[in-house]
């Protein structure tokens, strides 16, 4: 990866680039190696202050980022894109202030989400010896946000945001990861698909962060404006995802669960989405899917036999819904391999 020459303690971090310039494996230490995501392609830098692992994926409106970095000495990363983009970011690890065009520290804080506006500008995030992070961010162009929004329409909302100007933060207040997209970050750090069963898996992954944010977002304004209330984690739901997530194997359905925890399936469904956002219904279709998906590409079963064990009462109808999903048609990516 390019550097400034000066000062040697700023460090450029392209945080959106389209060449291909990346680095062979074979000059990638080995101890980052195992870091590496499978189809993912890396960029890595390493001098006496600081090494870099910036692995990069880009999933037709998604480019997918993941910067692992260790501070050997005091540094001042230096985060840039070269056009207008839309950020969702996820940071992990250690904590670290953050610069955005001149606006003040920003605290980008462990098991935090954030929705930025970046233009094409040189920010600043200051590591201090021995910090280590891994930030994760998925970026859109602003203009593609729109079409988004007409297939999802959860993305309604962030299409409809003000961007004019805004060089920062679009969120009112950070978010915690909840539950539901730690489960979805870990999909896309676990995958082990590559080409097309890869793309389709990964741009999914990065519809449904995208619908969690957006509504999240969504019901924390209106909360501001003296509506719904700021959602807060409820121990009974805590134990409906913790029941759902030991049982994922399991064709479950909202009238099963209600039964189980003796609550009504919209009370259920409603306290699900005020902590998770989103309903539970949404959530068990999603793991539903995911299951399917798996079990295509890791089986030799027949369709009509997943069918039957994801809760389908014919092939048809897992299809129509695999297919409305992921896109795909689920021959087509079984057969992809």
């Amino acid at each position: 990866m390019e550097q400034q020459s000066t000062p040697s303690y700023e460090k450029l971090l392209l945080i959106e680039r389209d060449d291909d310039k990346y680095t062979p494996l074979s000059e990638i230490p080995e101890e980052y190696l195992k870091l590496m995501l499978p189809y993912f392609r890396a960029y890595f830098y390493q001098d006496e202050d600081c090494d870099m692992l910036c692995q990069h994926i880009r999933v037709n409106e998604f480019s997918i980022w993941g910067h692992d970095i260790l501070a050997k000495n005091y540094i001042v990363l230096k985060p840039r894109t070269h056009r207008h983009i839309i950020a969702l970011h996820y940071m992990q690890e250690d904590p670290i202030d953050a610069v955005i065009d001149r606006m003040g520290p920003f605290r980008l804080k462990t098991k935090e989400v954030n929705l930025f506006s970046l233009h094409a500008d040189f920010h600043s995030a200051a590591l201090d010896l021995g910090c280590k992070i891994f930030s994760f961010h998925i970026n859109v162009r602003p203009e593609t946000l729109p079409e988004l929004a007409k297939k999802y329409p959860e993305l309604q909302h962030l299409a409809q945001l003000q961007l004019d100007g805004i060089n920062g933060p679009l969120n009112l207040a950070p978010y915690e990861i909840n539950d539901v997209c730690s489960r979805m970050l870990k999909r896309i750090f676990r995958c082990r698909y590559v080409e097309l069963q890869a793309a389709c898996f990964l741009y999914r992954c990065c519809v449904d962060l995208f619908r969690n944010f957006a509504i999240q977002d969504a019901r924390f304004r209106l909360a501001k404006e003296g509506g719904e209330p700021v959602p807060t984690n409820d121990s009974l739901i805590k134990q409906v995802f913790s029941y759902v997530e030991a049982n994922k194997r399991e064709p479950l359905t909202l009238e099963i669960l209600s039964g189980v925890f003796g609550i009504s399936a919209t009370a259920l469904n409603t306290g699900f989405e005020r902590t998770y956002a989103t309903s539970l219904s949404d959530y068990l279709l999603q793991q539903r899917m995911y299951n399917i998906y798996y079990q295509l590409l890791k089986t030799k079963a027949s369709l009509s036999s997943i069918a039957y064990k994801n809760g389908y009462p014919n092939r048809r109808a897992m299809v129509a819904d695999f297919t409305a999903y992921f896109e795909h048609d689920p021959v087509r990516i079984r057969n992809a391999q």
